[in-house]
């Protein structure tokens, strides 16, 4: 089932604010604290934000589509 415009502005709202949350958390862990980081912490958020990234892109183009 295709979303309508507004549903999909609404989801790159929503996907936009995560990411926005889950960088800000990033840095936070990565930079502002004195606690030892794991490399594999380090690939989850990159995994992360690219995921979000990506699902934006795509709903964007849905919506350039529609």
């Amino acid at each position: 089932m295709a979303l309508s415009k507004k549903e999909l502005q609404e989801k790159i709202r929503d996907l936009e604010e995560t990411l926005a949350d889950v960088e800000e958390e990033r840095e936070f862990m990565l930079s502002k604290t004195l606690i030892h980081v794991p490399g594999v912490a380090r690939e989850k958020y990159a995994k992360e934000i690219a995921q979000i990234k990506e699902q934006i892109n795509l709903l964007k183009k849905q919506l350039e589509d529609s």
